[in-house]
């Protein structure tokens, strides 16, 4: 996306504000949890395509593969479309998918493929794979319709150092010129801290800004610190690509044209 965007628009400063890095756990202990629960459980339920990827990671180092530790006839569930598509490349059967639409691509989208899949959750096992946190409104459902519920924390997420010379790229930003590509709900929050930390006043660092939000949820944590100029778009590459080189083609639009001479 980066090198594509500033051939078309030379002048353009894209910046790299990495807010949360994802480090996978590999640790000897989760690993052998990992490889039990998978062989155990009838439905694998994944809230990310970074749990997918740091999933197979660790059955590689694990020296094992995800066909010789999946229980016959296990389902897999995932919250959207990216997830499908990561499950696929690593060669999963997309027929085992349970996804929901793509206008649905959250838990609530998931939890209603699977109910209306799954009739009798008492002999269901269930696991959650995902990072350290998150996803307990999926997990009380679960619960609460008798299916037995294992977690497994695969990744945790590191919020950028607060004394990392990165924010000093944030801090010298034009906010009327500046689109926030977000694509994280926990990101977004931890920006908002950091705005305050930084003693910048968040309605001209934040609401004066656009921010371009992969998904709605996302979209209202960036209303909550103060974003108001928002677009939103499918949690896509090519949609986010897309709809960044639209917002930026409006912008140079509406920028105004040099002086002409008057001589």
């Amino acid at each position: 996306m980066q090198a594509a965007t500033q051939a078309i628009y030379p002048s353009v400063q894209i910046i790299s504000l990495p807010l949360l890095t994802i480090v996978p756990k590999n640790d000897s202990e989760l690993l052998t949890k990992l490889r039990n629960a998978l062989q155990q459980a009838t439905l694998i339920i994944f809230v990310s395509p970074n749990a997918i990827e740091c999933t197979m990671r660790a059955i590689d180092d694990s020296n094992s593969s995800w066909d010789q530790l999946l229980a016959a006839k296990a389902r897999i569930g995932v919250v959207g479309q990216s997830s499908q598509e990561a499950l696929i490349r690593h060669g999963v059967d997309q027929k085992s998918i349970l996804v929901p639409a793509q206008d649905e691509s959250d838990s609530d989208g998931l939890w209603k493929v699977l109910h209306a899949t799954i009739h009798d959750w008492s002999t269901e096992s269930v696991l959650i794979i995902k990072g350290e946190g998150g996803r307990e409104t999926l997990m009380e459902r679960l619960g609460t319709v008798g299916a037995t519920v294992e977690l497994v924390s695969i990744y945790s997420r590191i919020p950028l150092d607060p004394a990392s010379p990165l924010w000093q790229s944030y801090a010298e930003t034009q906010p009327q010129h500046t689109l926030w590509t977000l694509t994280s709900s926990e990101a977004v929050r931890h920006l908002g801290e950091r705005c305050k930390a930084l003693n910048r006043n968040p309605k001209i660092m934040i609401e004066n800004s656009h921010a371009l939000c992969s998904h709605s949820n996302i979209a209202n944590a960036a209303r909550q610190i103060g974003f108001t100029n928002i677009l939103v778009c499918e949690p896509r590459d090519e949609s986010i690509s897309r709809s960044a080189a639209v917002w930026l083609t409006e912008q140079v639009r509406r920028s105004p044209s040099p002086a002409g001479d008057d001589r």
